[in-house]
C-alpha cells in the first residue's frame, strides 16, 4: 500500500491510459456498445487524472494506503496499545519499551532474566479529548507517544500539539505530514526519546473554521488551550510547564499557533506558524465571528498584541512559507518581522518556488523538528 499516487511515474501512466482508451473510443469501425463504453471508461479515467494531479500539486494523500483508510505508519489501536502494555507489565523491566510498528520486536534477555521488548517506534492512536472547560465538540484527535512513554518509570516528555488547517482533520498530520515517522527519526538517535505529539481538532468538523477563537457556536480557543493541555497532562503523564510545550499548525493551524501562543504565553513557550495568515478570516466577514465587535477583533490580531502589549515571559517562534504563497508569503515574512521586533526569539523560513501545499509544511516540520527539540527541553543527544 505504499504505492505513491503523488509521484510522476503513476500520474503518467494514468494519464496515458487516459489517452489510450480515448483512442481507442474514437477508433473507426467499433460497435455501438463497445464504443460506448470506452468513452464512459475514458470519461471516468479522465476525472481520476485530474482528481490525481490536484492531489499530487497539494501532496494530500500520497499513497494508496491513505486513500483506503491508512492514517499514520504507526497507527494502532486501543486494543492493541493495551496488549502492548500489558507486555511491559509482564516483562517486569522497568526499563523497558515496546515496539509499536510490530506486536513485538524479536526480545532481548535483560540480565535479571525477564525478556523484554527491543525499542522500536512510537504510535499513533485515536483518542476522544473532552471540551470539559469549552463545551466544544471535537472529533477524534490523534496521539503519538515516542517508544520512551513506554518506559518504567515513565519519563515527563515535553508536547508539541500539532493543529492542522481547513478544510482538514487531525490524522492530516500523519497521513500527508508525516509527523509520526519525523518524530521517529528523531527518536531513533536519541535513545527513544521525542516529544509526544497531541494532534487535537480545532474545527469540529472537515470543513469548519473556528480561526481557533472562542464565540458562542464554538470555544475553540478555550479548548485548544486549556482542555487539550489538561487533558494531556492527566492522561499521558507529560510535563505541565509551559517550557515544555510547543504549539504548531498550518495554513489555518499556523496562523492558530501564531495567535494561541500570544493569548497564552502561560502554556506555550515555543510555536511554529506555517503558512498563516495575520488576521481571522471567515466566511462572510472576519468580524462576524466575533458578534461585530471590532475590539474583540483586534484582540485577535497578531501584529497589534505584539506591539501593544509587552511579552510576559519569553517566546521562541519559527515563520514558514512558500516563497510563491502570494498573500501567505508577506503575511508570515510581515509577522516573523513584527515577532523580532517585539522580542521574540525568530526564525524565518522561506523555501523557493513553494506553495500552499503539504510538501511544504511535511518539510518544514521535519526541518525544524530538531529546534522544536531543543526548545521543548530535549538534549540534543541522549
Amino acid at each position: 500500500m505504499k504505492t505513491s499516487l503523488i509521484g510522476l511515474p503513476f500520474l503518467f501512466g494514468l494519464v496515458g491510459a487516459t489517452v489510450g482508451v480515448v483512442v481507442l473510443a474514437c477508433w473507426p469501425g467499433r460497435r455501438r456498445w463497445r464504443r460506448a463504453l470506452l468513452a464512459t471508461a475514458a470519461v471516468v479515467l479522465s476525472l481520476a487524472s485530474t482528481a490525481a494531479w490536484i492531489n499530487a500539486y497539494f501532496a494530500y494523500m500520497p499513497s494508496v494506503g491513505a486513500v483506503l483508510g491508512q492514517r499514520a505508519r504507526d497507527q494502532v489501536s486501543p486494543t492493541a496499545l493495551r496488549r502492548r502494555m500489558q507486555l511491559i507489565s509482564a516483562a517486569g523491566d522497568p526499563a523497558a519499551v515496546v515496539a509499536a510498528a510490530r506486536p513485538i520486536a524479536h526480545p532481548v534477555a535483560r540480565p535479571s532474566g525477564h525478556v523484554a521488548p527491543v525499542p522500536a517506534r512510537g504510535v499513533v492512536e485515536r483518542v476522544g479529548i473532552p471540551g470539559t472547560s469549552s463545551g466544544f465538540r471535537a472529533r477524534t484527535a490523534q496521539v503519538y507517544l515516542p517508544p520512551a512513554w513506554f518506559a518504567r518509570p515513565r519519563p515527563r516528555l515535553p508536547v508539541i500539539e500539532l493543529l492542522h488547517g481547513t478544510p482538514g482533520a487531525p490524522e492530516d498530520w500523519t497521513r500527508a505530514g508525516m509527523a509520526d515517522v519525523t518524530a521517529d527519526r528523531w527518536a531513533a538517535t536519541h535513545a527513544g526519546v521525542a516529544p509526544v505529539i497531541v494532534m487535537p481538532d480545532s474545527n469540529g468538523s472537515f470543513t469548519g473554521d473556528t480561526e481557533c477563537v472562542d464565540r458562542p457556536q464554538a470555544r475553540a480557543d478555550t479548548y485548544l488551550s486549556a482542555d487539550v493541555p489538561a487533558w494531556a497532562v492527566a492522561n499521558l503523564g507529560v510535563s505541565a510547564d509551559r517550557s515544555n510545550w510547543a504549539i504548531v499548525g498550518s495554513s489555518e493551524g499556523g496562523y492558530c499557533a501564531l495567535e494561541l501562543a500570544l493569548r497564552h504565553p502561560d502554556r506555550y513557550a515555543t510555536f511554529m506558524d506555517m503558512s498563516g495568515l495575520d488576521r481571522p478570516t471567515w466566511p462572510g466577514g472576519a468580524l462576524r465571528q466575533f458578534g461585530g465587535s471590532w475590539r474583540a477583533y483586534d484582540d485577535h490580531l497578531p501584529a497589534l498584541q505584539m506591539t501593544a502589549h509587552p511579552l510576559r515571559l519569553s517566546l521562541s517562534g519559527w515563520f514558514t512559507a512558500g516563497a510563491a504563497d502570494g498573500e501567505v508569503t508577506r503575511a508570515v515574512r510581515t509577522m516573523a518581522t513584527v515577532a523580532k521586533r517585539a522580542g521574540i526569539d525568530t526564525m524565518l523560513v522561506m523555501p523557493a518556488n513553494a506553495h500552499h501545499t503539504w510538501r511544504v509544511w511535511r518539510h518544514a516540520f521535519a526541518d525544524a523538528f530538531p529546534w522544536l527539540a531543543a526548545k521543548v527541553g530535549l538534549p540534543a543527544r541522549v
